[in-house]
């Protein structure tokens, strides 16, 4: 039997053009409207000069972690062949499931992976990262990411650099688009995968009153922590994280609550 959980449900979906297609035709094939309305896109950063003379040293390494699915994109597109083995020898870390397929997707063999969870703090909880002395790691992430995660490490004895490869920005949209369908009541829930993204979509908006009471799927609470101090009173649905799977299981488990 065809699934039609989420029928005539009018999704938002926020994601970054490039990683939304997979979540939207899931949507889709549970009857939900999409309506594509990406807050972040991402692309090279635009000065990689520092990035290019750190990865010619990248065998002085013992580790390198990947902050995200973008980090292993944009990070492993800046090397060459030789500089391609020598990662291959490091021990390799991802921060979350996905970061660690996206890895293996490439044919590289994540060592460091917390078995749950997808933050900073997930990653610094795991064992094999609690005792670091002199070990020298190199942290693939974007520009402007939390220092968490590398101050953490320099405390247990850690060396680390980071090496920036990709950036952020708040791209340009219609926002007549999502007016009119809030208008027309056609605004079901807007899912957001990052606080930064959030934060975008009131920037590209204005900042408006009736976008706050749209209901919003979340992967985090700590999403929800930054809706709720950015003024949102509407319905919030809390994922386990911000990945598809999780969402959609959140958002479902919604739709079906919210019918009866």
């Amino acid at each position: 039997m065809p699934d039609n959980s989420l029928q005539g449900l009018g999704v938002v979906v926020t994601r970054p053009a490039h990683q939304a297609t997979a979540f939207q035709q899931q949507l889709i094939q549970r009857g939900a409207r999409v309506l594509a309305f990406p807050v972040i896109a991402v692309q090279a950063c635009e000065d990689l000069q520092q990035a290019t003379a750190r990865l010619a040293h990248l065998a002085d390494y013992d580790a390198a972690i990947f902050i995200s699915s973008n980090a292993v994109q944009f990070g492993l597109a800046l090397l060459n062949a030789s500089q391609r083995t020598q990662l291959q020898q490091l021990t390799l870390g991802a921060i979350g499931s996905k970061t660690a397929r996206s890895l293996q997707a490439a044919g590289l063999q994540p060592v460091w992976v917390p078995a749950m969870g997808f933050t900073s703090e997930d990653f610094l909880a795991m064992p094999a990262v609690q005792q670091l002395a002199n070990r020298r790691i190199v942290i693939f992430r974007g520009e402007g990411g939390r220092e968490l995660l590398a101050d953490t490490l320099r405390q247990r004895g850690a060396v680390v650099d980071y090496v920036d490869v990709y950036q952020r920005i708040c791209p340009k949209n219609d926002i007549s688009v999502l007016k009119h369908h809030h208008d027309s009541q056609q605004l079901g829930i807007i899912a957001i995968t990052s606080s930064e993204g959030l934060l975008n979509l009131l920037t590209l908006l204005g900042n408006p009153e009736w976008i706050k009471t749209v209901p919003l799927l979340v992967g985090s609470q700590r999403m929800a922590t930054t809706a709720r101090q950015a003024g949102f009173t509407g319905q919030m649905v809390i994922a386990d994280n911000p990945g598809d799977e999780a969402m959609l299981a959140a958002l479902s488990q919604w739709a079906q609550e919210f019918s009866r």
